[in-house]
């Protein structure tokens, strides 16, 4: 059921199939589990290496021609410029739609005036226009809005790569600048922007168009009246353009402390031994979390202030059209149709004033400063191969000047170092063996090819050579490395423990405080109740994970770890606290509509309630499946991530063996398995959002002609109906894609509570005894050491008959073993790591 999608220009069939062909993987993740080899594949056009070809080629292109500094924003132009360009005409076309609906809705409420025959012979006419107009406007909106994010989701696969490609390249006195937790934040939180903020960015030019568009008409219908309305939005912006400046400046200072906490996070996971080894966990969890605390100062004064953005929005329409109709009315009279026609203007005036160009700026300023950053590490000093020299048979150093010891003299040989004097010749290849063991995931036939053509005598002579035959084990034909090479965030579900249900409950109380309060005191206490449960889930996570015993670290990949602090612990901070604010602003905003609505007239309340009702079923259809592929793009994220951290470790080691090549291969394969899932769900996800609008327009056409056919009302009446119908639906439409999104942010939720439900050192070796079976303590605590006079002198271990595993059910890696170690003898640290991490690494402190 593989379904490889179209080529390039596939974006517009697509949309006007109306995405049928996502119907067979909605249908399958609504009845059963869905799993990665039911993903469609991907086409030719979204594969990391098309995209990254040509991107790098164009980058390539500006470092040669450009005469001033290189800008990667020109190689991205030259890209995707005119794609880009194209859905923005379109997006701009279905945009203009929306001021031409408020003048046929003045017209057909015109033709309720017992004197107007004229229009009330074309009322039909004007009627059938109105609806076609709404399917126009869908037919237009929704591939422009595919495309883009379509064209989002290519510009984050070419930068992700050509991130990963210039890593590989970077020098060791670069990298010793950079951390994997940089590294991390520069590829998780500013590229992540471009997959769902491009199809804003065009508002930035659309918008000031429409407001020109509209006041022209408002100038025309109300004259100078118009002008007190528009002040009052000039106003708003202007408080909001204030608000902004204030939210950047927190997020600047913000971004600074997120990226110490990432680094600091990432050097712990990194080095989780020795943190252990050394019972540094409790110092690591404060040293963090006090940087946390900063950070969580700063974002409650960011989310504040974006709380008062979009506070600007919901409570400005009343003034706005209260300003613009009341002059004219004093002056001129009170003409119904105008002032529904202004409501209407000023409905989508408000939204593109208050709304959509701050979002569009907002886009536009996160984006250049992602693609600013990007920019820089490109453009960071690479490290030099040594050239082949045949004029010698080995390595000669000839008059070399360096500050070293061993290592830096290894690495000059390899060339991750130059000398500041003198030549190094060498010919042939280099072998490299480092003084730390690396081992990238995947199987041991993996790391012995190491990306090159199987050599089945020179594979089975490693196993032998390195005694592999009774340690390993066969899992499907292939030899597995037991270390980190399964990744726990395969497993979808997620336990609901007592400490989990807690924590859900903390929210849903926070949100429902919320909605007894008004205006103001509404909002705020649920900013600072969410922010408060991000605070308390990133120090129960945090806490979780540093106390977790070491074989959750064998199963757990340091990518999908970081993830959750970094991707996830961001959408608990940024996103989700003004998601749900939204949400119950909408969700009241439709209850006032239609009660005011039902009062007027109980047949649309009766229309509007089977039109709820599939509104609800569809979303639970929709829901079944976006969440299981929610769940998959998500499992598919940490491999990318973890195959990051693996290049770092092994850096040295890849670029010895030249093995680039072959490690950017397995990158592009992780980036086109998260692509799958990605586009996949932005199509469900578009599928969904368009049987939304249809099922709206339906209603509204009903509700039109009926209030067409329906003889003996006026024009208030039917004004108010027309008008808040149409606000009814927009806003429902609205509200029930922003619980899709509150929906699909709760998820970062469920990954954080799967870490804070692990398994601790205590939970797992402090089992109290059940009747006369043993302790699962494997070393009793020693009573004596807290008497001063029992103590011994000297130090000594005894080990007798000892089996130890990594895993529970895996091969032994050591059996039957004794021995003794005395005070004084020194004992290589690998053996003594690899005894401590078999008997559970809670037992160094019993």
């Amino acid at each position: 059921n593989n379904y490889v999608i179209l080529g390039k220009y596939n974006v517009i069939i697509i949309i006007l199939f109306l995405l049928r062909w996502t119907k067979p993987i909605l249908r399958k993740g609504y009845r059963q589990r869905l799993e990665l080899s039911d993903i469609y594949q991907i086409s030719s056009a979204d594969s990391a290496d098309n995209l990254s070809e040509k991107l790098e080629r164009e980058w390539d292109r500006e470092l040669a021609t450009s005469k001033k500094k290189p800008r990667l924003i020109n190689a991205l132009r030259r890209c995707f410029f005119w794609r880009f360009m194209f859905y923005g005409i379109i997006l701009y076309l279905g945009e203009v739609t929306k001021a031409v609906q408020p003048l046929l809705l003045g017209r057909i409420i015109a033709s309720y005036d017992p004197t107007n025959s004229h229009e009330r012979s074309i009322a039909y006419y004007v009627g059938i226009g109105l609806c076609l107009l709404f399917i126009v406007r869908t037919l237009l909106l929704h591939p422009a809005i595919f495309g883009l994010h379509h064209l989002g989701m290519q510009m984050r696969i070419a930068m992700f790569s050509l991130i990963y490609k210039k890593t590989l390249k970077l020098s060791s006195r670069v990298l010793d600048k950079i951390s994997t937790g940089q590294l991390i934040s520069l590829l998780s939180n500013n590229l992540n922007k471009f997959d769902e903020g491009l199809a804003l960015a065009h508002f930035v030019w659309i918008a000031p168009l429409q407001v020109v568009l509209l006041m022209g008409l408002l100038c025309e219908m109300l004259h100078a009246s118009a002008i007190c309305g528009l002040g009052f939005l000039i106003v708003v912006v202007l408080f909001q353009a204030w608000l902004g400046r204030m939210m950047m400046k927190y997020r600047d200072r913000r971004a600074g402390k997120i990226n110490e906490r990432l680094v600091i996070t990432s050097e712990i996971i990194e080095n989780i031994q020795s943190v252990k080894a050394y019972c540094w966990e409790d110092a690591m969890e404060k040293m963090i979390e006090s940087l946390r605390i900063t950070e969580l100062k700063l974002t409650r004064k960011a989310a504040y202030v974006r709380y008062f953005n979009s506070s600007a929005f919901f409570f400005s329409g009343f003034f706005v059209v209260f300003l613009a109709v009341l002059p004219y009315a004093l002056t001129e009279g009170i003409i119904l149709r105008k002032i529904f026609t202004t409501i209407s203007f000023c409905i989508v005036l408000r939204m593109s004033v208050t709304r959509q160009f701050p979002w569009a700026v907002q886009t536009w300023y996160d984006s250049l400063g992602a693609i600013n950053k990007i920019q820089d590490f490109l453009e960071k000093e690479e490290y030099k191969t040594l050239e082949y020299n045949l004029t010698t048979t080995g390595v000669e150093l000839e008059k070399v000047t360096a500050f070293w010891d061993e290592t830096s003299l290894l690495m000059l040989i390899m060339g991750e170092l130059e000398p500041s004097d003198g030549k190094i010749k060498h010919s042939g290849r280099i072998s490299f063996s480092p003084q730390v063991s690396w081992i990238m995931p995947g199987t041991i036939k993996e790391n012995i090819i190491f990306g090159v053509s199987y050599d089945e005598y020179r594979y089975k002579s490693v196993i032998k050579a390195c005694q592999l035959e009774e340690v390993s084990f066969k899992i499907k034909g292939s030899l597995l490395i037991c270390d980190r090479s399964h990744d726990s965030n395969q497993v979808a579900t997620v336990i609901v423990t007592g400490t989990s249900t807690y924590y859900v409950f903390y929210i849903y109380v926070g949100v429902a405080d919320t909605l007894l309060a008004l205006g103001i005191v509404r909002g705020l206490p649920l900013v600072h109740t969410l922010i408060t449960v991000s605070k308390t889930l990133h120090q129960k996570m945090l806490h979780a994970v540093l106390q977790a015993p070491m074989s959750a670290f064998n199963t757990l990949k340091a990518g999908g770890i970081l993830n959750r602090f970094s991707k996830d612990t961001a959408i608990l901070d940024d996103l989700l606290p003004l998601t749900i604010f939204d949400f119950i602003q909408l969700i009241l905003i439709v209850m006032g509509a239609i009660i005011v609505v039902s009062g007027i007239k109980p047949y649309i309340f009766l229309a509007s309630v089977p039109v709820i009702v599939a509104f609800i079923i569809l979303r639970a259809y929709f829901l079944r499946t976006s969440q299981q592929l929610k769940q998959l793009e998500s499992e598919a994220r940490s491999p990318i991530f973890t195959h990051l951290i693996t290049s770092l470790k092994g850096l040295w080691t890849i670029r010895a063996f030249g093995r680039q090549p072959y490690f950017e291969t397995l990158f592009h394969k992780a980036l086109n398995l998260h692509t799958a899932n990605w586009f996949l769900y932005l199509s469900t996800l578009r599928w969904f959002q368009m049987r939304i609008d249809i099922i709206f327009v339906i209603f509204f056409i009903a509700v039109t002609f009926i209030s067409i056919v329906t003889t003996g009302e006026g024009e208030g009446k039917a004004g108010i109906v027309l008008t808040l119908a149409m606000n009814i639906m927009g806003t429902l439409q609205w509200a029930v894609n922003t619980s899709i999104d509150v929906d699909s942010l709760m998820r970062s939720v469920s990954r954080i509570f799967k870490f804070i439900d692990m398994e601790t050192e205590e939970t797992k070796y402090m089992k109290p005894p059940k009747d006369d079976q043993p302790t699962g303590v494997l070393v009793i605590e020693n009573k004596h050491a807290q008497e001063e006079k029992c103590w011994p002198s000297g130090g000594q271990m005894t080990v007798k008959d000892l089996t130890a595993k990594y895993t529970d059910g895996g091969a032994a890696v050591l059996e039957n073993t004794s021995f003794s170690i005395n005070s004084g003898q020194r004992v290589r640290y690998y053996f003594v790591f690899m005894i401590w991490t078999c008997l559970g690494c809670e037992s160094r402190r019993y």
